[in-house]
């Protein structure tokens, strides 16, 4: 751990005090003393172990007194950082088990399995990546693909770009330590298929490899080989381009790999396999007129022999290539392929249903499209909440399991094309480990490659079990153009069922349109900035904000404005209060269009909520706090009721206040001025006094307000240094955030302690955060670690969050995360915090004290016991043994039996089965869970 040493009021880095301490008596002086003392012992201790614990090159934090480093963890209170859960869904097409009872879903980090009848979680699979990830890393390690094991339905091949390959049991969660790992580094696919030996069946494996930027192979390789440490494998085939995707299937029998524009396309001839050394495939490639985006195959075999073989491809451009029986058009050398174009953009996903007769796809427009083939018809499931990346099909062909952008993966039956399985994780933006779909075409815009500003989050003070996120619907419509971020919804994820509750339209959102304009732009959306829950959690109050684009302002140019000016006047800033109904439903009771306004729109800073009663209060660009308030809303002269019979409440500005410290109203419109500003507001723990935090230029101060009067009570200056990004009040103390995180003690009038922020770019100061938890005293400061090599926060970035306590000023936690943290709150009812982070996973950061009321990470969850005690190999029989390829070439993919399809458990069971206690203070689940999935897995009973 770092060094560091604490600093007083008198520092001679910070700024002189304009004022003595008002507090002279003699207890001030006595814990003056106390004070001085406990900082010459922490000294001398720093000075004894600085060698040992300091880390500068990597901490983001610096003492203000100049000296290097910061302290190691207090020995007198042990913190812990839980195992992460959630993550990112990659774009890896979910997998059945071969009794469709459970979906595999590929994570950035891990394997989880999910119960198909209840959408409950049943088990997470850490995959740990990390381990050969260098810090210096352009593109760090990252799942290429996940494949079922065609001999061993409990066992699923994963590989990684680094060219390690896991076999994992899904069932048992075994597997994960004990990679394989192939001579290749730059993995970029992999498909597995059955060969028949002629004493076994194994699984062969073939991984396809960037040998240079411009080259690949396609290597097989074997368990037993992998096992034997034979990393080079068995070379296939090589080509001179630039690899995609590859598809192995026929029983070991072909081979398709696609290249940008072309397609590789091996035929193995000979009728049996005597050894996989005696592999050999005949390999033809042809051309395409696009990109290829997505791609798949529909082998037939008869008396295990490959009769035909049809290939589908969907390209970047919106065209759907079906190719019928290649086999004979590579024979007679002729491709005539059949176009389909429905889809405007890239492709994301197609395939082929069990009997060739319909084609499945969908892509960005957030449709899916169902192809009758013969018939030349199609069907559409339009508007669903986001971009459609993978589509699967289940082994019976019942069900289609559909992956979106939005980090969320539904079943959906094929008889009625309705949901019988949701799973949604973590929605806020993230940094993707793989370029999307949409860029394989250069376009008039491109997306945002970074995160400059935190996911807004916050917690539902009537259940805090609950977080509301401001998320935008998917990651390609949240990106938007350029560093431009859009989120006008809000999610509401419960951390007790860790799963997705519901979302919220909470600014003006177009989810349901083409979100492109006629010139190709994307569709700017507004952003929700801030969020904030009353006391009671009835009310929310929010601020959303939008600005039209550069390039669509040149209309409203007049005299000497310049395109940005004239962008900032048509700026649209919204104040809105939400009354929260117990269904979490949201309703919005007043809207304040520009809350605070001069000539201009002005920004509003922060808003902040009273812990004592239902109140708001906002600082806006203008200088100005106001306080918002509710009042009945009255009819000539009576109170106008709601269907309830109660009372319709509404909102206004029952009092605002000008801060001491304000340019003249003709400086603050100018438009030619360039004039910096920032603010905060807190309110006192009684809800006495509201603080806030102003900063115009070079001068900055924090002023007391008297609530109840609107009367400053007090001025301090002298301790903002830089931006204003957060502050908050614990008892007699402030915690502010600017360049600095300084401890102020209101009622001695002394700086306590205070540490520099590391100079960094903008983008990773706005990412800088602040939380504090009243019920431990202590305070969480997330921020990103500076990179040596670039400025922005793109891939590789990392965060590091240390945890002080007032009491203490040693830091009590100095952690550092391997991805960036996006968000950093208070858990509610515990002492620790709430962590997310860019690849969308949550940790728990809590006190060893509370270490057996934590909730219970999936990693030590386990199935049923009927279904763990039986043999593998009994309990999962393989697919092909279960289904015919007769059966399934005679079987109508659209014809379903209802009783496959059990209902789906109500979202809102689930939470009040767990709702028992707070999130962090929850009992071990194992034996509650248990109860729940005999409850809901139990077939009901049928009446005669």
């Amino acid at each position: 751990m770092p060094s560091k040493t604490a600093t007083n009021g008198d520092s001679a880095s910070l700024k002189k005090r304009k004022r003595e301490p008002k507090d002279d008596s003699a207890q001030a002086q006595q814990k003056k003393h106390r004070r001085k003392t406990e900082q010459e012992k922490a000294d001398a201790l720093n000075g004894e172990g600085a060698n040992q614990t300091s880390h500068t090159d990597d901490t983001s934090l610096q003492p203000i007194n100049g000296h290097s480093g910061l302290p190691g963890v207090s020995s007198q209170s042990q913190w812990k950082v839980q195992p992460p859960m959630g993550g990112r869904m990659l774009n890896i097409d979910p997998i059945f088990s071969p009794d469709e009872k459970f979906l595999i879903i590929t994570y950035n980090t891990s394997i989880q399995v999910f119960s198909t009848e209840s959408s409950l979680p049943i088990r997470r699979i850490p995959i740990p990546l990390t381990e050969t990830d260098s810090e210096n890393a352009t593109t760090p390690a990252h799942i290429v693909a996940t494949s079922l094991s065609k001999t061993q339905g409990a066992y699923i091949w994963v590989a990684c770009s680094d060219g390690r390959i896991w076999n994992i049991n899904w069932r048992l969660g075994t597997g994960s330590d004990t990679p394989f790992t192939i001579t290749s580094s730059n993995l970029v696919d992999m498909s597995v298929d059955a060969i028949d030996l002629p004493n076994s069946k194994i699984d062969v494996l073939l991984v396809l490899q960037n040998t240079t930027p411009t080259s690949a192979q396609i290597v097989a390789h074997t368990r037993e080989s992998l096992l034997e440490g034979k990393g080079e494998g068995l070379l296939l085939h090589s080509f001179d381009q630039s690899p995609q995707m590859l598809r192995f299937a026929a029983s070991g029998r072909l081979i398709v790999a696609a290249a940008k524009t072309a397609l590789h396309i091996g035929y193995f001839k000979a009728s049996k396999v005597a050894s996989i050394d005696t592999l050999k495939f005949d390999f033809h490639s042809f051309d395409l007129p696009d990109i290829i985006s997505c791609l798949d195959v529909h082998p037939v075999l008869k008396d295990k022999k490959l009769i035909r073989a049809d290939v589908v491809v969907g390209c970047a451009r919106g065209a759907i290539y079906l190719y019928n029986d290649v086999l004979s058009g590579i024979a007679e050398r002729t491709l005539q392929p059949t176009k389909l174009h429905w889809h405007r953009r890239a492709v994301h996903s197609v395939k082929l249903s069990r009997d060739g007769n319909y084609l499945i796809s969908g892509g960005a427009e957030t449709v899916l499209v169902l192809w009758q083939i013969d018939a030349g018809r199609t069907e559409t499931l339009p508007h669903l909440s986001a971009t459609i990346e993978n589509i699967t099909i289940s082994p019976r062909g019942a069900s289609y399991a559909v992956h979106l952008d939005d980090n969320s993966t539904m079943v959906l039956s094929t008889a009625e094309m309705k949901p019988t399985m949701y799973v949604s994780g973590i929605q806020s933006l993230v940094l993707e480990e793989t370029p999307s779909k949409e860029s394989l075409v250069r376009r008039v815009w491109r997306s945002a490659d970074e995160i400059s500003a935190p996911v807004v989050a916050t917690s539902n003070p009537r259940n805090p079990s609950q977080m509301f996120l401001c998320v935008g619907n998917g990651q390609q419509a949240t990106q938007g153009a350029g560093t431009t971020v859009s989120a006008p919804l809000v999610q509401v994820f419960d951390l007790a069922s860790f799963q997705g509750v519901s979302k919220h339209a909470i600014a003006r959102t177009s989810s349901t349109e083409a979100n492109i304009t006629r010139d190709g732009q994307p569709i700017m959306e507004p952003t929700a900035t801030s969020l904030s829950f009353s006391k009671d959690g009835k009310w929310l109050a929010s601020i959303d904000e939008w600005q039209p684009p550069e390039r669509d302002t040149a209309a409203f140019l007049t005299g000497s404005k310049t395109v940005a000016e004239a962008a900032r006047q048509r700026k649209e800033i919204y104040l809105k209060f939400w009354e929260v109904h117990e269904d979490n439903s949201l309703e919005l009771v007043t809207r304040v269009n520009e809350a605070h306004h001069t000539d201009l729109p002005q920004a509003i800073f922060d808003v902040a909520s009273d812990p004592v009663s239902s109140r708001f209060a906002t600082i806006g660009n203008d200088g100005v706090v106001r306080f918002w308030s509710t009042q009945y809303r009255i009819r000539d002269g009576l109170a106008v009721k709601g269907h309830d019979g109660e009372p319709l409440r509404s909102w206004h500005c029952s009092r605002a206040v000008t801060l001491p410290v304000r340019e003249k109203q003709e400086d603050l419109v100018e438009e030619t001025r360039k004039v910096f500003r920032s603010g905060a507001v807190a309110y006192s723990e009684d809800g006495s006094i509201l603080f806030a935090a102003y900063r115009v230029s070079t001068e900055g101060l924090v002023v007391a307000i008297d609530t109840q009067t609107g009367t400053i009570r007090d001025v301090i200056s002298s301790i903002i240094r830089g931006e204003v990004r957060s502050i908050q009040s614990m008892g007699s103390c402030l915690i502010l955030l600017s360049e600095d995180i300084a401890v102020y003690d209101t009622v001695s009038d002394e700086l306590l302690y205070s540490y520099k922020l590391k100079d960094t770019s903008l983008a990773a100061k706005r990412l800088t955060q602040l939380a504090v938890n009243h019920q431990s005293r202590t305070f969480a400061l997330a921020a990103p670690i500076p990179h040596p090599r670039q400025d922005k926060l793109k891939k590789g970035a990392r965060s590091e969050l240390t945890v002080f306590s007032l009491d203490d000023q040693e830091p009590q936690l100095v952690q550092q995360f391997p991805h960036l943290i996006t968000s950093v709150l208070a858990a509610p009812g515990s002492s620790g915090f709430v962590v997310v982070d860019s690849a969308a996973q949550i940790w728990a950061v809590t006190d060893a004290v509370e270490q057996p009321l934590i909730l219970k990470p999936m990693d030590h969850m386990t199935m049923d016991d009927t279904v763990e005690t039986q043999p593998v190999q009994d309990a999962l029989v393989l697919q092909d043994e279960e289904v015919s390829d007769e059966e399934m070439e005679d079987a109508d993919p659209m014809e379903v039996d209802d009783d496959d399809h059990a209902a789906v458990v109500a979202q809102q069971h689930v939470v009040q089965a767990f709702n028992v206690a707070p999130t962090f203070a929850l009992a071990p689940l194992d034996g509650s869970f248990s109860q729940l999935a005999a409850m809901w897995c139990a077939k009901p009973t049928s009446s005669e």
